[in-house]
């Protein structure tokens, strides 16, 4: 099976961009004091950066990684 590497990219991509808007519904939850909400973003966010690859990894921001080094609430 050959995957199109543009293909790749652009799942990447829309993972990337997945995780930063989880991160903001976070923060968000934070701010609303919902503990639950966040609990479960928090297994949604890791969810998604666990689905984002190796070289798609290269291409984070210090955001990025900050989020990926958040500690869970558990």
């Amino acid at each position: 099976m050959k995957i199109d590497i543009v293909e790749t990219e652009d799942r990447s991509t829309e993972l990337i961009a997945l995780a930063r808007l989880v991160a903001f519904a976070i923060e968000s939850a934070k701010s609303l004091d919902a503990e639950v909400v966040e609990f479960c973003l928090d297994k949604a966010l890791r969810a998604v950066l666990d689905q984002i690859d190796e070289p798609a990894r290269m291409t984070l921001t210090a955001s990025d990684i900050m989020l990926m080094n958040r500690s869970p609430l558990c």
